[in-house]
């Protein structure tokens, strides 16, 4: 007669570990995903142009625009 085995064989527990390594490799892929569209998301409201480019005449050096609204954007998009 064969010996009934143990809940916590190794093969279990094995399985354990790769189910819950699996489960969190998910959750980073869906919080980056996230993470890279909130990125996105900012960039196209608020573009690193130069000022200059908006303009038909010559408006000196080049000036970034939206910069303050940009960054407050990115600063927003927090990883967790």
């Amino acid at each position: 007669m064969a010996t009934p085995r143990s809940p916590r064989s190794p093969a279990t527990i094995a399985i354990v570990a790769a189910a819950a390594v699996v489960i969190v490799c998910a959750v980073m892929l869906v919080l980056e995903a996230r993470y890279r569209s909130c990125i996105a998301r900012a960039e196209a409201e608020f573009p690193a142009v130069p000022v200059s480019a908006f303009a038909r005449e010559q408006t000196g050096p080049l000036k970034v625009a939206f910069v303050a609204e940009r960054a407050r954007a990115l600063d927003d998009c927090g990883r967790l």
